[in-house]
């Protein structure tokens, strides 16, 4: 099984919204007003998306950009061990 079958198997939907995601993946960042300017700055290589161009609409991560960020932070982990 890889990272995106292990993924779409724990979320219901292609494009969890980025609090789901924080909360799973990131519980040590308190708000996602901080992971967003994380993932603004590059300190976190994470690709955000809005479903649609309301200022309103929430901001997701889709499953496969989840995973090829997990994926590089495994390579990165194996790479230094």
């Amino acid at each position: 099984m890889n990272t995106l079958d292990h993924l779409r198997g724990e979320f219901t939907t292609p494009c969890p919204t980025l609090t789901a995601v924080r909360e799973r993946y990131f519980p040590h960042i308190g708000t996602d007003r901080r992971l967003r300017q994380l993932i603004t700055k590059g300190k976190i290589d994470l690709k955000l998306s809005k479903l649609h161009n309301s200022a309103k609409a929430q901001h997701v991560v889709y499953l496969q950009n989840l995973a090829a960020f997990l994926d590089r932070q495994a390579e990165l982990v194996t790479q230094s061990a």
